[in-house]
């Protein structure tokens, strides 16, 4: 079964089409897969089974793929077509450095834009990660904490900084495949309220704290595995 899915339904109906809307759909398709972990670092990308998913034609899937390589998930060779990108720990260093840059701005324009109607949105993401972590779903609970910060990029309202920042955290579950199937204990439930507590009272230092606090014990975490890895000869191929 391909990596790949899409409804069939939707995919049939697209009939391999060019414009916007396909090329945003090999996009969207590849970033779900990466996040749900169906595609790992070093996995080869073939444009039939694009095509097939996505509805989309030739031209649409080079666009996409673009998009993909620019937002760091997707590198292309004339030799080896198109892959999922391998992270070295010198490149998940920059990955963390440049979130920590991005977050904290963006940090400190939300809290100055705090609404009831924010704070709602952000603990309904809170609550979700939360129950799945007491419920041992993991997959789950990295997806919810993806998107706690994800949102708060949104709400703070630079569409252009929160675009990067998507990208970079698009980019976290490829760390993942240095684990070698090892369970990760990692969880950030407690420092996202006490940063959307800092954020409620309009403290965009304090979040800012907590954030950083945050990304710097999830870094370490990961460099760790990075290392190791790289020290044994890189993480299991697919």
């Amino acid at each position: 079964m391909t990596k790949l899915q899409l409804s069939r339904k939707a995919a049939a109906k697209a009939e391999l089409k060019s414009g916007l809307a396909a090329e945003e759909r090999v996009f969207s398709l590849v970033v779900k897969a990466v996040q749900d972990q169906r595609l790992r670092a070093g996995d080869r990308l073939v444009e039939r089974e694009l095509a097939e998913a996505a509805g989309a034609n030739r031209q649409a899937i080079r666009n996409g793929l673009l998009r993909l390589v620019n937002a760091g998930l997707v590198e292309t060779s004339r030799n080896k077509g198109a892959r999922i990108v391998r992270l070295s720990a010198a490149e998940a260093e920059q990955v963390f450095e440049a979130r920590m840059v991005i977050e904290a701005g963006l940090l400190q324009r939300l809290a100055q834009r705090y609404t009831a109607e924010t704070g709602a949105a952000l603990q309904d993401i809170l609550r979700a990660e939360g129950a799945a972590y007491d419920n041992g779903n993991m997959v789950e609970a990295r997806h919810n904490s993806r998107r706690f910060h994800m949102e708060m990029g949104r709400l703070a309202g630079n569409k252009h900084l929160s675009r990067l920042l998507n990208d970079l955290i698009n980019c976290q579950p490829l760390l993942m495949t240095h684990r070698r199937g090892r369970p990760s204990e990692f969880s950030g439930h407690n420092l996202h309220i006490k940063t959307l507590a800092a954020l409620a009272r309009g403290d965009g230092e304090e979040a800012v704290h907590y954030n950083n606090q945050l990304l710097s014990a999830l870094k370490s975490e990961m460099l760790l595995d990075i290392k190791a890895s790289e020290d044994t000869g890189g993480p299991p191929t697919a």
